[in-house]
């Protein structure tokens, strides 16, 4: 009975305390978005030192800002960090928390151990006190950011009584369901509008999303460990595709909750730097425009791209392992693209029946 007296006067001592969002700043939609890790926490590395999770969270969170604040006057934008500074876990739910945001979007890049095997795609966590043991890797390196905070790490109480979980679980129930209702739509959006891999919307014991008191999410955008994926998020062009497809969730999501529209991005055109070719003196078949419509209006069209570099290559090259591809010119690059199709899924299933030969390809389109 004590035990549950002590609940309830928690309970209601919290509830009084959390902050309320639902658009309270003059009808705005608050947006928090956090660049994980930064400044004397890198994060995953790849495979020089120099490519750092910590600046391709910043990339693409950057790019998310950007894009809402060109086209979204309806949204309050907040950043917990826009430089490579160093922010405490609990400091990063507290920016959001006091903003009374309506969604926090944290972004992050995944990895392996080096001697795991090679892995591709994108996943979308939400939070979960149950945690579960196919997760506890995520769940440890993502968290792994509290040793580096000292002293200040003792507020995470990050070994939670059974009255702290029924008090989360109570005052978050509504939040979480949210959450996985944002998750499942930018999950979509990496898959469709960025082309990448479907790891699948999951749940993990994260020490960010646990202290904030909205709908939250955290995002690995790909394997900084697997080198196609790394060469991807490494370029301008990659970050600037996975930034479209969290524009696009976000921007869906507004307007399921405020009834307010707004741009949608499309898919990417620029091709990403993937490898590089020897170069070759013949040539592959090259489309260097689209073909219209009967009434003249363009239309897209998606094909896959396997790879690019600075070389030609002969039709019959062994890099195209069997396959009849297209070379496209762009800016000094060739980029070589398989199959074409009129939707995306039928582009989704042209990238599949490759991935056995090319595990990094990825969907692109062109304007005919």
């Amino acid at each position: 009975m004590r035990r549950l007296l002590h609940i309830i006067i928690l309970l209601g001592t919290l509830l009084y305390a959390i902050p309320t969002s639902a658009m309270t700043d003059g009808g705005q939609f608050v947006v928090v978005l956090d660049a994980g890790h930064g400044g004397k926490d890198p994060g995953a590395i790849g495979s020089s030192s120099s490519n750092r999770e910590k600046d391709i969270n910043l990339g693409i969170t950057l790019e998310v800002g950007r894009l809402l604040k060109a086209n979204c006057p309806d949204v309050k934008l907040i950043y917990t960090r826009s430089t490579d500074v160093f922010i405490e876990l609990g400091r990063r739910a507290e920016i959001a928390n006091k903003a009374k945001a309506d969604l926090f979007v944290s972004i992050h890049t995944n990895a392996l151990p080096k001697n795991a095997r090679k892995a591709t795609g994108v996943q979308s966590y939400t939070l979960t006190l149950r945690t579960a043991s196919t997760n506890l890797a995520v769940e440890k390196r993502e968290n792994s950011v509290i040793a580096l905070e000292g002293e200040a790490a003792k507020k995470y109480n990050y070994n939670p009584s059974p009255e702290s979980n029924i008090m989360f679980e109570l005052m978050q129930d509504h939040d979480m369901k949210e959450s996985v209702n944002f998750a499942k739509m930018v999950q979509n959006e990496m898959v469709h509008t960025a082309g990448r891999n479907d790891m699948g919307v999951l749940q993990a014991n994260l020490a960010v999303l646990r202290l904030t008191y909205m709908p939250s999410v955290l995002l690995e955008v790909g394997y900084i460990s697997t080198p196609s994926e790394e060469q991807f998020l490494m370029s301008t062009s990659g970050r600037q595709t996975m930034a479209k497809s969290i524009y696009n969730a976000i921007v869906k999501y507004k307007a399921q909750k405020t009834g307010k529209e707004s741009k949608l991005e499309k898919p990417s055109t620029t091709p990403v730097p993937t490898t590089t070719a020897t170069e070759a003196p013949s040539e592959v078949s090259t489309t260097t425009s689209a073909p219209t419509t009967t009434n003249g209006e363009k239309r897209t069209v998606y094909k896959v791209q396997i790879f690019s570099g600075s070389a030609k290559l002969k039709s019959n090259d062994k890099q195209f392992k069997g396959l009849k591809c297209e070379r496209h010119e762009k800016e000094g690059r060739y980029i070589y693209t398989y199959g074409s199709a009129t939707n995306m899924d039928e582009a989704k299933k042209l990238r599949q029946s490759i991935l056995d030969k090319f595990p990094q390809a990825f969907i692109v389109t062109f304007e005919e």
